[in-house]
């Protein structure tokens, strides 16, 4: 996927721009500062250390409800953050997804039909265009790996894409096993990061539409999602066998009314509140154009995806006017692997419009709109000039008006996660209680190894949640740990001081908010380590101050 070799200086260009890209965007991703999102401090850091060391047995749900997702994903980074400079960890993850400019340039450059100098050009420049969006750069250095995952779906789109003749004309078995990796490779996604399923289900199911005969199309399709299994296998099959023997739900806690785990409530504890319905389905595009709160949590603009929409729209539509138009001429064909990527396009939006319409779970696409939006136009019927021109004039206006977001950014400093906790008297003999929906389970990184942490309410758990499985389990904790005379602490926001006084004495405990000392760290404002004890002895003195 390189121009020849008696074209030297292009072929030497494209090599350097495959090599350097990934670093400037690990040397972009430094300057735009370190990672300091609201799910690195809630879970994404906590599940890794947790999982590394073993916690699960002690802890209960300090991440509330993402303390139950599949730490794999999770572990590679924070492994390498506890052991380098904060600057070198940052540098080598924002490499990491400065890679998908070569896949994109490989996919690039399986669709364009030019001479190689210019092909190499064109390609270059899509994928740039396609790393360059608003939510992508706004994901450059983060730990939501959405822009991780995405190497794995680019990856498996490329397989098919490189070699379409073979896939769906050539052989059986070399197709099936093609397909086959390329499912494993998207399935991968999946495995790590279960929103990737809308990828899934896009790629395997385009295969119905291309071309072939219907046995060969619904072949293709099912040893593509055989592939997918596999690999879900792999990466998360250790993970949701955990989940079924400890928590009697292999997703716990989603969909835990069709599996009711007695561990939570009979609820689908679902984020459907991004789903748009009726009229405001057919207008979502331009719902979140308008208002990017539509679909995240943050201000961001990109308009990628809407123009993709709208020329995939648009395409059918030329076709059949080029057709109807003008008999006398063979209308224009679109070849096999650029029909493939708009049909798996068009798929995958309406899958995630469905489960999700949370825009971060859509970078993938977003990255790959540039090279469809080309794709398609390039079989509209007009004049080459006049294709060129049309491509050029949309993608130039998506481009000058991105606007990435931000879900907070710091300097960096020494280390990725530093943490200053109050020296406890008896780090053996005590148990931190944590109430509130504040980001606070890193902090844990931060304490003696051997303290347990119980999250009594949050988005996951409350005690109006009766006895279930999760509640019981921390209120025998809390009254063995009375029986022996253990020190409590309660770790709190100090803009969630009222859990004290709701939350609390469901458990038989209070705490004293005047007496608390700071937990500091680099991520995140102070939060508060207050002295608790049982209710009963509320009269008493505290003896366990940090």
């Amino acid at each position: 996927m390189l121009p020849p070799r008696t074209d030297s200086a292009a072929r030497w260009g494209s090599l350097a721009f495959l090599v350097l890209g990934p670093l400037a965007f690990g040397a972009l991703a430094l300057a735009m500062g370190q990672d300091a999102n609201w799910d690195l401090r809630n879970y994404h850091w906590y599940n890794a250390y947790a999982y590394v060391t073993g916690r699960w047995d002690l802890d209960v749900a300090p991440a509330q409800l993402p303390t139950f997702y599949n730490p794999t994903l999770d572990i590679p980074f924070f492994l390498l953050a506890d052991a380098v400079p904060a600057r070198v960890a940052g540098f080598v993850l924002g490499a990491l997804q400065g890679a998908n400019l070569v896949l994109l340039y490989g996919l690039a450059w399986t669709l364009l039909r030019l001479d190689p100098r210019p092909r190499a050009l064109s390609s270059a420049a899509l994928a740039l265009l396609g790393m360059l969006g608003g939510g992508t750069l706004g994901l450059l250095g983060t730990t939501f790996y959405d822009n991780v995952i995405s190497l794995f779906v680019l990856g498996g789109a490329l397989l098919v894409t490189a070699a379409p003749e073979d896939v769906f004309r050539g052989p059986v078995r070399p197709a099936f096993i093609r397909v086959g990796i390329a499912g494993f490779l998207v399935g991968s996604a999946v495995g790590l990061k279960q929103p990737s399923v809308i990828f899934a289900v896009g790629f395997c199911f385009a295969f119905l539409f291309v071309a072939g005969s219907f046995w060969r199309r619904l072949f293709l399709s099912f040893f593509f999602g055989i592939g997918v299994l596999a690999a879900m296998a792999v990466f998360s099959g250790h993970w949701m066998w955990f989940l079924w023997t400890d928590y009697a739900n292999p997703l716990f806690p989603y969909f835990n009314d069709l599996f009711r785990s007695p561990m939570g409530v009979a609820e689908p504890y679902r984020d459907d509140k991004f789903i748009p319905h009726g009229l405001d389905a057919l207008l979502f595009p331009f719902l979140w154009a308008a208002d990017p709160k539509e679909v995240g949590e943050i201000i961001f603009r990109d308009y990628r995806v809407m123009a993709m929409l709208l020329v995939l729209l648009a395409t059918p539509l030329m076709l059949l006017a080029e057709r109807l138009l003008d008999r006398t001429r063979t209308a224009s064909v679109v070849p096999l692997s650029a029909r493939y990527l708009l049909v798996s396009a068009t798929l995958i939006y309406l899958v995630w419009l469905k489960l999700f319409a949370i825009y971060r779970y859509l970078i993938p696409l977003e990255m790959l709109a540039p090279i469809v939006i080309a794709a398609a136009i390039a079989f509209w019927p007009l004049s080459g000039r006049a294709r060129l021109a049309v491509v050029a004039a949309v993608l130039a206006l998506v481009a000058v008006t991105a606007k990435p977001g931000t879900w907070g950014r710091i300097p960096f400093g020494e280390r990725f996660v530093e943490i200053q906790a109050p020296e406890l008297p008896r780090p053996d003999e005590t148990l931190v209680l944590m109430t509130g929906y504040a980001p606070t389970s890193f902090l844990v990184y931060g304490f003696p190894p051997q303290v347990p942490f119980l999250r009594l309410q949050s988005y996951l758990v409350h005690p109006d949640h009766g006895e279930t499985g999760i509640n019981l389990r921390m209120r025998r904790a809390i009254e063995a740990h009375k029986a022996k005379g253990g020190d409590f602490f309660l770790l709190i926001a100090h803009w969630e001081v009222w859990t004290i006084d709701n939350v609390l004495p469901a458990y038989g405990m209070t705490a004293d908010a005047k007496g608390c000392a700071p937990v500091t760290s680099n991520l995140d404002e102070p939060m508060m380590l207050c002295p608790a004890r049982p209710l009963a002895a509320t009269g008493a003195a505290p003896t366990n101050q940090p």
